[in-house]
């Protein structure tokens, strides 16, 4: 394959995220990206639902920024915890 072309096959999935579809193209499982789709999708509606008034565009936002810090807060945990399994040792 030339031209840049990728040798990996990139499924095409579509899913729904507050009543709008997307079609991602992702190296991923289809099952993994709809369950990040969900996950989004929960946090979208989420936002919405404790303020109506807000922007879809802004409830993104805030549903990014939600996943964010979830990450964040696994990363210190699991560092946490690689520390604590070198020091028994």
């Amino acid at each position: 394959m030339g031209d840049g072309e990728s040798r990996t096959t990139k499924n095409r999935v579509t899913v729904g995220i507050v009543d709008e579809e997307y079609t991602i193209r992702a190296d991923a499982d289809p099952e993994y990206v709809r369950l990040l789709a969900k996950a989004v999708d929960e946090r979208v509606r989420a936002a919405l639902a404790a303020n109506p008034r807000l922007a879809r565009s802004r409830a993104a936002i805030l549903a990014c920024l939600s996943l964010a810090d979830e990450l964040e807060k696994l990363k210190a945990r699991y560092d946490e915890l690689m520390r604590m399994v070198e020091e028994a040792r």
